[in-house]
């Protein structure tokens, strides 16, 4: 397990406790039971957290991308620009949607593993 979904178990792990935590201070033991049986299974609670982050990371990233194409778009629609700038600002558009085809496609695996 990498550093970060160290973080995310570990995260997941405390907070769950301070629920357990509270719903004893409240004697809540229905409410217990639930908590002991979401530590239970952790593994899996974990995992969809894990997921879930990386498609947010992934979406924000291809966002981003979108972004920079927009501002790259903008810049070609500029009639000042010389052939040779043109021609490097097509080479960065070209860079980005390789890029986002790459996300897309991990985004699509993220998708397609959670629906197994």
């Amino acid at each position: 397990m990498s550093h970060p979904d160290k973080a995310i178990a570990t995260k997941w792990i405390d907070d769950y406790l301070d629920l357990y935590n509270l719903a004893v201070s409240i004697g809540d033991t229905a409410w217990q039971q639930d908590i002991l049986q979401s530590l239970r299974d952790r593994d899996s609670h974990i995992r969809a957290e894990i997921a879930h982050n990386v498609q947010v990371e992934l979406w924000l990233r291809f966002d981003s991308i979108n972004r920079k194409m927009l501002d790259l778009y903008e810049q070609l629609r500029s009639s000042a620009n010389t052939d040779n700038e043109k021609r490097q600002l097509q080479e960065q558009v070209w860079e980005f949607k390789i890029q986002r085809v790459t996300i897309s496609n991990k985004l699509k695996a993220q998708y397609t593993a959670q629906q197994l």
